[in-house]
């Protein structure tokens, strides 16, 4: 009966009626003391402090927080985090900092011994908002730096467990650093740990600027500056005007042949053209207001320069006094994961990629962790990959047939030239022959399909068919999937995945779950991908030009962005479209090769591919 008192509550909570959600509560919890049940005692009792707090009397719900007296590590991480919350709601910032750091740090201590590894990302979710909690009271407490640390920290958790392992294996020192940095906060050192930050990411020398961005609680946007000085900014943007430009540009991408799995042969009587999903999906983190769709129809009559300008005014534009240097490290809050950096627009009309290179993170601690890892001076071999010859096959219960992708294989052809390689084409680059290559390149460039909601790539079947009324191959022979990689070691230093949608996914506080985040966790330092579908022929010029500039020993980030350059002043009017050139964005680590590089993966390339055939 007790149970079914406290089910009553919590549809009275969900509906927003938090009298008859307490009266309910209220009967559930005398059940409880009259039989005993110490959990059941704690559970209505938050519940009851939940549905308090909701109506603003935080006093009562402070008073009800008192899962501690059982032992239950979850119950009193989550209880702890009330605490928090309710003194913060009173303006007792020194109080509930004290609240939300114990909370958090039971969190961790149960993400690393109790959660399996398959349910860490879900976990993750449960205490991100007592890190934005947190940094909300330290920003009150005018504490910026110890701010950025902790939101930074509740950022990419699982991502940066899954680079550690790289290089140890899974044990409770593995969150040293963190328990280094919340000694350093309670301590007020935090100034210490960011100078070591700024140091190690060559902060100092005014030729790169971080900009660090989040989200508080109420839905307004704060923007970290960091080179020589750590400077905060309020930005005049709000949640919902933001998604609504988001939305609107990147809704409108089409590109005339593209690598995306929805333009295909289908079998079904829809029409194709009906079956495509925008190319963003951006997740709410409630629904839509009416003022946001209102919002959306008038940004309709928006150009896309229009866009990119008001994005550029409301995310850029008030810092730019603040950026030093020529290259930009922009560590995006999860809701902006999906705008395109390189193509805002500042106020002479000028791109921003005319002025920086960027390099998208989804956390600084993950960047310096990664950084730390130990380049291995032998390197593999170099890996292309284009158009898997897919056949018929199935996908989310649908038959079809991609088109085939002719310049994505002249495009391999090309590149593999560059480091003397021999490139997987057609009914050769199967899902098995790829993922046993995987583990040894040092370069990865796959040109293939897309899978629209995720980015992950269509190769060949395993089993190609010699006749079509075979049976039709399911996913799990021709997808190259998030699960697949996962499931690798990689050394690759670059990863270049040039299909549609392959920086496409979840939205989560640990950043896209996709098919990107898939190749970092997996140990690959770099990756570039694409934001929205792309055009098979104009790619594959540009990706000439920029393994040109990459063999020159030009860094990533810099040879993305001299490449766009070129592109925004080609001699083909239609290339120069954000559409074309835009989409390409570098996730990760910056990284370059030397002359020695390159000549090591020519010679591993020509060992690895000297009984291959191209045909």
């Amino acid at each position: 009966m007790a149970s079914k008192y406290g089910n009553l509550g919590n549809a009275y909570l969900s509906l927003g009626e938090y009298q008859k959600a307490i009266d309910y509560y209220k009967k559930g919890l005398e059940i409880s003391i009259a039989i005993g049940d110490q959990l059941g005692i704690a559970s209505k009792n938050g519940n009851l402090g939940t549905a308090y707090r909701c109506l603003g009397e935080y006093q009562k719900a402070i008073g009800l927080e008192i899962s501690t007296a059982i032992g239950n590590r979850s119950g009193i991480a989550n209880h702890l985090g009330n605490l928090g919350n309710g003194h913060r709601c009173l303006g007792e910032y020194e109080v509930a900092t004290s609240h939300l750091v114990k909370s958090i740090s039971f969190f961790d201590t149960i993400f690393l011994d109790s959660v399996p590894d398959q349910n860490k990302l879900s976990f993750t979710k449960q205490y991100f908002e007592s890190h934005r909690a947190l940094m909300s009271c330290f920003l009150s407490l005018e504490r910026i730096e110890s701010a950025l640390l902790v939101i930074d920290l509740g950022r990419a958790k699982e991502l940066h467990c899954r680079v550690e392992k790289h290089k140890n294996s899974v044990n409770k020192d593995m969150f040293n650093y963190a328990r280094a940095i919340w000694n350093r906060i309670e301590a007020r050192e935090e100034r210490r740990e960011m100078e070591e930050m700024q140091t190690f990411l060559h902060l100092g020398k005014n030729c790169t600027s971080i900009l660090l961005f989040a989200f508080n609680l109420k839905d307004s946007l704060n923007v970290w500056v960091l080179n020589d000085e750590v400077i905060i900014r309020k930005l005049d943007a709000c949640f919902e005007t933001l998604q609504c430009l988001i939305m609107e540009l990147l809704g409108r991408v089409e590109v005339s042949i593209d690598r995306n799995s929805s333009f295909c042969n289908s079998d079904s009587v829809v029409n194709s053209h009906d079956q495509m999903s925008s190319p963003f999906e951006i997740p709410n983190k409630k629904p839509l207001s009416k003022n946001v769709l209102e919002n959306t129809a008038h940004y309709s009559d928006l150009s896309n320069r229009e866009i990119l300008e008001m994005l550029f005014k409301l995310l850029v534009d008030p810092v730019k006094d603040l950026v030093n240097g020529n290259k930009l490290i922009v560590v995006p809050d999860p809701q902006l994961i999906f705008t395109p950096f390189s193509a805002l627009i500042d106020e002479n009309g000028s791109y921003l990629s005319n002025s920086y290179s960027v390099q998208i993170t989804p956390s600084l601690h993950t960047l310096m962790c990664t950084m730390k890892q130990s380049c291995d001076s032998n390197f593999g071999f170099a890996l292309f990959v284009g158009n898997p010859a897919v056949g018929k096959v199935s996908l989310n219960g649908e038959y079809f047939t991609p088109r085939g992708l002719p310049s994505a294989a002249k495009e391999v052809k090309c590149l593999s030239k560059f480091f003397e390689a021999t490139p997987l084409l057609g009914r050769y680059a199967t899902k098995e022959v790829v993922l046993q290559l995987l583990n040894g390149a040092s370069i990865i460039h796959i040109a293939a399909h897309g899978e629209p909601s995720r980015g992950e790539i269509m190769l060949a079947p395993n089993s190609f068919p010699v006749q079509p009324c075979l049976t039709v191959p399911k996913p799990e022979s021709y997808l190259l999937a998030q699960r697949d990689i996962l499931n690798m070691s990689l050394q690759a230093r670059l990863v270049v995945l040039c299909c549609c949608h392959t920086g496409q996914g979840e939205i989560t506080s640990e950043g896209v779950i996709g098919i990107t985040r898939a190749f970092l966790a997996a140990g690959a330092r770099c990756v570039i991908a694409t934001l929205w579908p792309i055009d098979d022929s104009a790619t594959k010029e540009f990706m000439e030009k920029f393994y040109g500039e990459l063999c020159q020993e030009t860094s990533v980030c810099e040879a993305l962005r001299r490449t766009m350059n070129l592109f925004q002043k080609h001699e083909i009017v239609a290339y120069r479209s954000i559409r074309i050139w835009a989409p390409f964005t570098v996730y990760g680590e910056d990284v370059n090769f030397h002359k020695n590089e390159i000549e090591q993966i020519r010679e591993k390339s020509r060992e690895m591919f000297s009984g291959f055939v191209v045909l």
